[in-house]
């Protein structure tokens, strides 16, 4: 393609893309766009044809690598390539950036990508295209049906931008965040972990507005380290970091329940998680994200603003706005966070393509959106249904980003087929949750649990703690597999390690603590129980010993030189206290689905 349609800047890009071979009953074509802006497509083929597969019946899939990001000419910025999802965006780095690119940094817009699409359709020979996109692909798609109508076949979008676009200060999440978690614990589903998760989130923000949550953890090899949550962006891309972990979303509202009441351990331990690991350029262009959102994005200035202007601009951009626009951040945060802070530094002058405002063409269209997406949440989709006079909306009960890869019961799929063949999609999901549990608030004591029933004593409280911990420490895991990390591996909350098997289902526990007083060691495997095997168990006085975990959850062996039992199902010991936590934990052919087709999103 050429760099610069127009031919006042010189050069070519060379595209990356896959074509399905022809079949038999396929005579149309389905492209489908990653999200980002910055990831690839191509490399995602079989994940795509796996989530897509009703929509395939009879149509060939297309994929590209949008222009900037995989094997078509990956834009390679190292500085802010190395920033992890939680590090304050320098806009010296992003200057940077810019001025390596050149001339060439205007011609990575959307725009320029929905001309390439369009160059692809006739190239490949297809009188149109049905479109497909995630998150940031959900744009790109719009953009497409947008500016090329009579070429567009359909649109699938799955997690679905605002009909403007990306927000300058991302305010729909801000707006939408309070309803999120206030929805996730709806009937009573976080009362082991919190009275009030909104209420949790204003208190942990404005104390993170007068200074930064700091503790004490430990590593991923167990060592004490001393790390923070420096302010309430920080907070903001944490929780939101939580709509691609559904294992990481569960322990929120605990964790958040913690700091506000003096605890940080727990919101601290998440840290590592949403700053997730290195991302290699192919997998992910920072400096192409950079380059099409400072370019597509309606900023409170424009790129011929002159930088001392651009900055008074930015600081005042949400004026007209009421502090519930944001509640409970501040308005310091909202201008911190936002695209605008980004992109003051971006060379003046650039003139890059316009997104178009066209009206949408009368398509058959499917939107979907989790109802615990965050990043776009299900009220974009709402938005911009009225402009598609044949759109259906799928919303689904606790799902976060992504539906079509992280639906696990099937409704998703049902929806898209009936789509697909042209019917009504119904109410496929009524009565359907992919929720994961909400984990209970971390113990800070033995004494906070009950007795297991047939066990005197504190064996009995410790028993139920071990159990407990072999719990968590599954879910650590798959908190830490979620996030991206390929080492899977992890501190105890407080104290000691973890590791791990790549699907989870073998786990080492190395003196590992979830309960001050308490350390387990051993290997167990992952069970619907909690894990099987046998472990030692260094607890509080004498209270040591061994204990075997049976495939059903059976507990035998001896803990303060005494023999116990005890055996799920049994009936409840009386008085109030904290029971071992029952967290449904995927089977291994539905997580290694998730894992295999999991993509970040925008």
């Amino acid at each position: 393609m050429p760099l610069d349609r127009t031919g006042k800047v010189p050069g070519t890009v060379k595209l990356k893309v896959a074509v399905e071979a022809p079949r038999k009953g396929a005579d149309g074509f389905l492209l489908a766009l990653s999200g980002g802006p910055g990831q690839p497509s191509v490399p995602f083929a079989e994940s795509f044809k796996l989530s897509l597969s009703p929509a395939l019946r009879h149509r060939r899939l297309v994929l590209l690598d949008q222009r900037g990001t995989g094997d078509s000419g990956a834009i390679t910025c190292p500085g802010v390539q190395k920033l992890g999802t939680l590090d304050p965006v320098n806009t010296h780095l992003v200057e940077a950036c810019a001025n390596s690119l050149g001339p060439a940094r205007q011609f990575y817009s959307t725009t320029d990508t929905v001309n390439d699409i369009e160059a692809l359709r006739a190239a490949i020979g297809a009188p149109k295209l049905q479109v497909m996109g995630v998150s940031y692909g959900t744009y790109v798609a719009v953009q497409y049906a947008r500016r090329y109508p009579a070429t567009t076949d359909g649109l699938i979008l799955d997690s679905v931008v605002g009909p403007a676009g990306i927000d300058a200060y991302f305010l729909d999440t801000f707006e939408r965040l309070p309803r999120v978690i206030a929805e996730q614990c709806a009937g009573s589903r976080c009362r082991t972990a919190t009275d009030d998760a909104v209420a949790d989130l204003g208190t942990v923000a404005r104390s993170l507005a007068a200074k930064p949550l700091r503790g004490t953890i430990p590593g991923t090899r167990g060592a004490p380290r001393r790390t923070a949550i420096h302010d309430e962006s920080e907070l903001l891309l944490l929780i939101m970091s939580g709509d691609l972990n559904p294992f990481m979303q569960a322990a929120l509202p605990g964790a958040l329940n913690a700091a506000a009441d003096g605890d940080p351990a727990p919101l601290l331990r998440l840290r590592r998680l949403a700053q997730g690991p290195y991302t290699p350029v192919k997998d992910f262009s920072v400096g192409l994200n950079v380059a099409t959102t400072c370019a597509d994005v309606a900023l409170p200035y424009t790129l011929l603003t002159p930088f001392n202007d651009r900055w008074t601009a930015w600081l005042h951009g949400p004026d007209a706005l009421p502090d519930s626009a944001f509640a409970p951040f501040s308005r310091k945060a909202v201008i911190d966070t936002s695209v605008a802070h980004d992109c003051l530094r971006w060379p003046q002058g650039d003139t890059p393509a316009a997104p178009s405002a066209a009206p949408l063409p009368d398509v058959p269209t499917l939107l979907l959106s989790g109802r615990l997406d965050t990043r776009t949440p299900v009220e974009n989709a709402k938005e911009l249904l009225p402009s598609l006079p044949h759109g259906q909306l799928l919303t689904v009960t606790g799902t976060g980003h992504d539906v079509l890869d992280s639906d696990i019961t099937g409704c998703a799929a049902k929806a898209l087929s009936r789509w697909a063949d042209g019917k009504a999609i119904g109410t496929p999901c009524q009565g359907r949750d992919n929720a994961v549990t909400v984990l209970s608030r971390p113990p800070v004591t033995l004494s906070a649990y009950r007795r297991a029933p047939g066990v005197a004593g504190e064996r009995g409280r410790e028993l139920f703690a071990v159990l407990d911990t072999l719990v968590d420490a599954q879910i650590a895991s798959l908190q830490t597999i979620f996030a991206g990390f390929t080492t899977i591996q992890g501190g105890g909350l407080r104290g000691g390690f973890f590791s791990s098997s790549s699907d989870a289902g073998s786990l080492r526990l190395h003196r590992y603590a979830l309960v001050p007083g308490l350390r387990v060691t051993g290997a167990v495997r992952s069970t619907s129980a909690g894990g099987s095997g046998t472990v030692t168990v260094d607890g509080p006085g004498t209270l040591d010993g061994t204990l075997t975990i049976s495939s059903t959850g059976t507990v035998t062996g001896t803990l303060g030189g005494k023999r116990v039992r005890y055996r799920p199902g049994a009936s409840a010991s009386s008085g109030a206290g904290r029971v071992p936590q029952r967290v449904a934990v995927p089977s291994a052919a539905t997580l290694k689905r998730l894992l295999a087709v999991r993509r970040a999103g925008l």
